[in-house]
């Protein structure tokens, strides 16, 4: 009888009080550094806005050809403005994603270990999570705001004020809605049903704009009047008044639906909420994404069975390196940023453009350089196989530099087929097309082994330790040399993009085959030390 008491008791224990005196006791200093993390946060997020403005103002000059001659493509019915409602959709479908990966009420290992086992109502420690994952909601949403509303402004060229707060005032509560339905869904344990909800409605944005550039396409007058109506509302203070109201009530709905199952969410799931806030944190403080872009457990047993017959002949290495390409779709982001290019250069106007061509081969090497970095990581970082498969390093490394300059060329060969049969680039000088595609390869194979061998990064400490602003720079352009020295190499190609007929000079060649050297020499087996 006395035990059953005793339990009983225990149970019914409410830490509310227990967390309110330890509030109460916390030192000036303590509360001051609590403050200061979240102060961190919003000034990073407003230096990066201030950042991007410049950002995605040239990125508008660039792809729109400002003062360059484009092609016109009798398939390019779109204009950039048209597509504001992809991206309002496309920012909301990343926000509900981005919440339902963060949990998105979660706890940290320390509170976790320490609340978990106890035999406790868990209320008091669940409404500060859920409190977080509101404030997340509002943050990311309002910042994916923002972008939106700064691009509208480079491409209309005037943005009204009341547009410009309403727009912002409807951001916001649909990141706490987005929030608070994420919340509700975590309670059911519908995680899994919701991303694969999410993942269908992003295709069926996919098939509406086929269907509707195939009805522009055939010049039908209704689908170009829904069009164009379409993007004049989002200009319009009326139109975002009546979003805001409808946008209101789903979010009263989502966030009583959050307060009903909220009590609901298993303490598993905080844990393993909080180790996927910790896992973007990570990214975001080291610039490193490959923890977020592991796959799943149960991912993996599912991918098992890819490759096995199609590989079994390779080399043990190469094996390994299409193993990772194929069961772990290291190959996603390539093929899908090369689908993208080729849609925005076909079906929207003044995109076909020798700019936009340059810009593209740009970003591809920034993918090329984080997608193999990737899939190399093992064979470059991991020292320990070499006993485990009876390989040398060398061998190892010249397996992993070969295999990074195959897929960056055969990446830049489809590239440039696509932009010569869209009449962006000329492709004359073939032979000279030939020569900078190899440099490039070569300055992507060394990037991707200098990026996939680096230590990882403590910002904290090593900003935390500068002594000044030009240490703070030093540190950064450190960071991104690597990047540097591969978009370095594709210099050739840029000069045959943007000056098709002028001699490439001497110099830029010997230049571009200096910074892409390094591949070369680990193809040759010599070791080289890790770079950044």
């Amino acid at each position: 009888m006395s035990a059953s008491r005793v339990a009983s008791h225990a149970v019914d224990f409410n830490p509310r009080e227990l967390v309110n005196r330890a509030k109460k006791r916390r030192n000036f200093s303590e509360k001051f550094d609590s403050f200061s993390d979240a102060y961190v946060w919003v000034l990073a997020a407003l230096v990066a806005l201030a950042y991007l403005f410049s950002a995605l103002f040239g990125m508008l000059f660039v792809l729109l050809g400002e003062g360059v001659a484009h092609q016109e493509l009798p398939s390019a019915v779109w204009r950039l403005q048209d597509l504001s409602f992809v991206l309002l959709a496309l920012a909301g479908l990343a926000t509900f994603r981005l919440m339902l990966y963060l949990g998105p009420c979660g706890l940290s290992a320390a509170k976790a270990d320490w609340w978990l086992p106890l035999p406790v109502k868990l209320r008091a420690i669940r409404q500060p999570t859920w409190r977080n994952a509101v404030l997340i909601g509002l943050f990311a949403s309002s910042f994916a705001g923002a972008l939106w509303l700064i691009v509208m402004l480079g491409l209309a060229g005037s943005l009204p004020v009341p547009v410009a707060v309403l727009g912002l005032a409807c951001f916001a509560v649909a990141g706490v809605g987005l929030a608070n339905a994420a919340t509700a869904i975590q309670g059911k344990n519908h995680q899994i049903a919701a991303r694969r909800i999410c993942d269908w409605v992003g295709l069926g944005l996919l098939i509406a704009l086929a269907v509707l550039w195939m009805l522009l396409m055939f010049q039908i007058p209704w689908a170009q009047s829904l069009v164009g109506a379409m993007a004049a509302a989002t200009l319009k203070p009326a139109a975002w008044v009546l979003a805001l109201l409808v946008i209101l009530v789903l979010s009263g709905a989502s966030t009583y639906g959050a307060f009903r199952h909220f009590d609901q969410i298993p303490g598993q799931a905080l844990r393993f909420a909080g180790e996927h806030q910790q896992f973007a944190v990570g990214a975001l403080m080291q610039g490193d994404s490959r923890g977020l872009s592991a796959p799943a457990t149960s991912a993996i047993s599912r991918r098992r069975a890819r490759g096995g017959k199609l590989t079994a002949k390779l080399p043990v290495a190469w094996r390994i390196l299409c193993l990772r390409l194929l069961r772990g779709g290291r190959w996603h982001s390539v093929a899908g940023f090369l689908l993208l290019a080729f849609a925005l250069a076909a079906t929207v106007q003044r995109i076909a453009n020798p700019l936009s061509a340059a810009a593209f081969y740009l970003v591809l090497c920034l993918v090329l350089t984080l997608s193999i970095s990737a899939t190399i990581a093992p064979l470059v970082s991991e020292r320990q196989l070499t006993q485990l498969l009876g390989i040398s390093e060398q061998r190892l490394m010249r397996a992993a530099t070969l295999y990074a300059m195959l897929f960056s060329a055969t990446a830049l060969l489809f590239l440039t087929g696509g932009l010569g049969m869209l009449g962006m680039i000329q492709l004359d000088r073939i032979w000279l097309w030939i020569a900078a595609g190899l440099v490039a390869a070569l300055g992507c194979a060394a990037a991707s082994s200098a990026h996939a061998s680096r230590e990882e990064r403590d910002w904290d400490a090593l900003l935390g330790g500068a002594t000044s602003d030009s240490a703070v720079a030093t540190y950064l352009f450190l960071e991104t040399a690597t990047f540097l020295r591969a978009a370095a190499t594709f210099s050739p190609i840029f000069f045959l993009v943007l000056s098709p007929g002028t001699p490439i000079p001497l110099l830029l060649w010997i230049a571009a085959m200096l910074f892409g050297a390094s591949a070369l020499v680990q193809v040759s087996g010599r070791k080289l030390g890790a770079g950044a």
